[in-house]
């Protein structure tokens, strides 16, 4: 029986990890550049953020879907991302 509540905690612990490390997050900013699979963005705080895109990763421009090199400096974006993987991309152009 001990073991078995010892396996229960290690396993809520885990799963406790797996639900904060799924949290996506939003930075919004300016495209700074763009080399595939990276860009990077100065953010509203004035600091740098680089991000990578795969495959899953949807970009937006303007509300139509593009591929990562239609994007250009200056555009205004805003990403969703588990760390510094993309998921989405929405971007602006001014």
């Amino acid at each position: 029986m001990r073991r078995l509540w010892l396996v229960l905690l290690c396993a809520a612990f885990l799963s406790v990890g797996v639900a904060r490390a799924a949290v996506v997050k939003q930075d919004r900013g300016l495209v700074v550049q763009v080399q595939p699979p990276r860009f990077a963005i100065r953010e509203l705080d004035g600091t740098r953020a680089v991000f990578r895109v795969n495959a899953a990763t949807v970009i937006t421009l303007n509300g139509r879907p593009v591929r990562l090199r239609r994007l250009r400096r200056g555009d205004v974006v805003a990403v969703d991302h588990l760390g510094r993987l993309a998921t989405t991309i929405r971007a602006v152009r001014p």
